[in-house]
């Protein structure tokens, strides 16, 4: 049997913002505006399918690694903050091969060959495409949200305070989200528990940079 005593303080944080996700996020009905706990249960035993599971999976780690990565850079968390950054690369790392796999080609993550056949910033100069433009600036925000804590992480520029690198990725990564999210009529399409992942990234994002400042 596993005893709470022998959970890092980092896992513990880690496990307990998947657990919220998985509860609130995963377990909110859009339809029904509504939460209903029998829609984590239905992922965990892959009522609906495989793909189903996944795609739900997916959303929860890369919320999750969004916020822990937040969190890791919170005053109390400093302790803990190499451990919980490696942890939010882990499911932030996962998030983007696996979407890459599911979405390579689509609307949200275009094939290299359309990449180079339009420009990003012409579709956002142009009404008729300025949405197609928004989710390749989202792609791009990710990627480098994404590369900036790996290049920390394998001392790329070892003169740059990680505190920086870290508040730059989560600015970069929120903003990753938040455009990747947005509907044709320009509303967030989220549910209700995620709204609260604003705040906590500013605030970490926040007390990140007021680190890198010292």
């Amino acid at each position: 049997m596993i005893s709470m005593d022998n959970i890092s303080p980092p896992l513990a944080i880690t496990l307990g913002v998947n657990a919220s996700f998985l509860a609130f996020y995963t377990g909110y009905s859009k339809a029904e505006k509504a939460y209903k706990p029998s829609l984590v249960w239905e992922v965990f035993t892959l009522k609906k399918g495989l793909n189903h599971t996944l795609v739900e999976l997916n959303k929860e780690i890369s919320l999750s690694g969004l916020a822990t990565l937040a969190i890791a850079f919170l005053p109390r968390c400093e302790p803990h903050r190499k451990e919980l950054v490696y942890n939010a690369m882990g499911m932030l790392s996962a998030h983007t091969l696996y979407s890459t796999w599911k979405y390579y080609g689509g609307k949200n993550i275009p094939s290299l060959s359309e990449w180079w056949a339009t420009s990003t910033i012409g579709d956002l100069m142009d009404k008729k495409t300025i949405m197609r433009g928004v989710k390749r600036a989202s792609v791009i925000l990710g990627l480098l949200s994404q590369g900036l804590l790996w290049g920390d992480y394998l001392k790329v520029s070892p003169g740059t305070k990680s505190a920086l690198i870290g508040g730059s990725a989560l600015v970069t990564g929120t903003a990753h989200f938040y455009l990747m999210e947005l509907d044709f009529k320009w509303i967030l399409q989220v549910r209700p528990f995620t709204f609260g992942i604003f705040p906590v990234c500013a605030a970490g994002a926040l007390f990140a940079f007021k680190d890198a400042a010292k």
